[in-house]
């Protein structure tokens, strides 16, 4: 078997992160928008996960889970604009002092100057999908990484690649290697390459089932007015106000009005995001890298494609959270799918595994290597989620960004839990078996009383196991302790 001639055969890793690609927009999910050839490529021989999602579904404070194995409460980066604490312990450092060359390119968005890395090339925050200034190793940092930036003149998409790409042909062949390549991509600003400007320009999607969802009895439907960032007819990039001055003040005409331009931008650079997967697959193929390197697709958080008439990711329904995670192995010949529960916290220990590298104790997720391998393993049976909104006071049009939701989901139910919330606290309760859309809120009913005080318990049980002390000074107020209906 070939290895580039050197004598540590432990596995190469590629890790691609996409932002806010919710697994809706993936062909291989499912998708009736789109089609992916090159993610599929990489799951036809890999392992699909039906089943994963974000801890905290926004971007800086996944990428700090991602790093470190730890919820934000322990690596630190509760909110959007968090800093990072490049001191503290990530999953790159520790490969990087086990004699791995370790890469990034891409998105970083956690302002303190990366550790960890032989090599970076980043952009500041979210950069810009045209010739891009990037932060590349040895350039100043500065406050956020703008201090030492280079122009990239291109697609930004383009340029992350063949950034990456480079580092590939100019690595010591000698190690093994971890590169992290990090999109912008489809992010917003919706900004297509030129030769994708057309893509979709006559294509009527199909809607789906929720779009014109009237929150009954949930937790938007009291601040359904103040949803800026959640509401496809709030949506404010500038870009949108061509098809705003469209509306007529209907709400069902504007919402599929929107629904549709709104799928057009972001499905166009979803089509650049796969080609430049395939690129990279390419690469691995041709310079004899694929029978010893594992490869890793996922987003840092899901995404709304127009479900309950949303276009963002910070709740806790299935499309916001929910991620696409797909693994190839050197030796998989196959397409699996695995549909136990992981998530973004179990990345740091999975990739330490797969390196033979010990994972540390206080390391919070758990390594996916033995369900890869088809070896038991015991598991959580149950995802915990705490998104902690923005600091500051909540202004008009963007209640969502500065309230806090804690929740847990099983393979059957979830519990989610508003502590400040508007006229609040609020629960839901959903049965995913019978209500998989999750429109009916059965907190109250009296025929799942048993079932959600078992919930509450776990997710109480949950919030203890993983020390999140906050979310327990709420819970204990709600008095899911005591039992009190909440």
């Amino acid at each position: 078997m070939h290895r580039e001639g050197r004598s540590d055969t432990r596995p190469n890793i590629i890790f691609i992160m996409a932002d806010d690609h919710g697994r809706q927009a993936i062909s291989c999910y499912g998708s009736n928008t789109i089609e992916t050839p090159h993610i599929d490529r990489l799951a036809s021989k890999g392992t699909r996960f039906t089943n994963a999602f974000a801890n905290n579904s926004i971007c800086s404070p996944s990428r700090a889970v991602l790093l470190t194995g730890k919820y934000n409460h322990i690596c630190g980066v509760r909110r959007l604009q968090g800093v990072f604490d490049g001191r503290q312990q990530t999953f790159p450092k520790l490969m990087q002092q086990a004699g791995y060359q370790t890469a990034i390119v891409g998105k970083w968005h956690l302002a303190s100057q990366p550790t960890g890395f032989d090599y970076y090339d980043l952009m500041v925050d979210h950069g810009r999908f045209y010739d891009c200034p990037m932060n590349r190793i040895g350039a100043p940092w500065g406050n956020r990484g703008e201090a030492g930036t280079t122009v990239r003149e291109g697609y930004l998409t383009d340029v992350i690649t063949d950034e990456a790409l480079s580092w590939l042909s100019q690595r010591d062949t000698n190690k093994p290697f971890c590169l992290m390549i990090h999109h912008k991509a489809p992010h917003s600003p919706h900004d297509p390459a030129p030769r994708h400007r057309e893509c979709f320009k006559d294509t009527v999607f199909p809607e789906p089932e929720t779009l014109l969802d009237d929150y009954r009895g949930r937790a938007p439907e009291p601040v359904a007015d103040e949803l800026a960032w959640s509401r496809l007819t709030q949506q404010c990039e500038a870009q949108y106000r061509p098809i705003r001055e469209q509306f007529t003040g209907n709400r069902t005409h504007d919402t599929r009005l929107m629904y549709q331009e709104y799928m057009r931008n972001y499905l166009r650079l979803v089509v650049a995001l796969d080609e430049n997967v395939g690129r990279v697959l390419d690469y691995v193929e041709a310079h004899g890298l694929a029978d010893n390197t594992i490869i890793v697709y996922t987003s840092d958080n899901g995404y709304f494609n127009g479900e309950h008439g949303f276009y963002n990711k910070m709740w806790m329904y299935e499309d916001g959270f929910s991620i696409p995670l797909i693994v190839r192995r050197p030796n998989d010949t196959a397409s699996s799918t695995e549909e136990r529960i992981v998530s973004m916290l179990d990345i740091a220990p999975t990739m330490l595994d797969f390196a033979g590298i010990p994972i540390p104790a206080d390391i919070q997720g758990v390594s996916l290597k033995p369900l890869l391998e088809g070896r038991p393993c015991e598991r959580q049976d149950a995802l915990y989620y705490h998104y902690y909104g923005i600091e500051g006071t909540p202004q008009p049009g963007n209640y969502i960004c500065y309230h806090e939701i804690i929740g847990a989901r099983t393979a059957t139910e979830k519990i989610i839990f508003y502590p400040t919330w508007k006229g609040g606290p609020f629960w839901e309760y959903f049965d995913l078996n019978t209500d998989p859309l999750e429109m009916n809120n059965l907190i109250h009913e009296p025929e799942y009383t048993a079932t959600v005080a078992d919930m509450k318990t776990r997710l109480l049980a949950l919030a203890k196991a993983y020390k999140d002390n906050e979310a327990l000074v709420y819970l204990d107020e709600e008095g899911v302790i005591r039992g009190r209906d909440g």
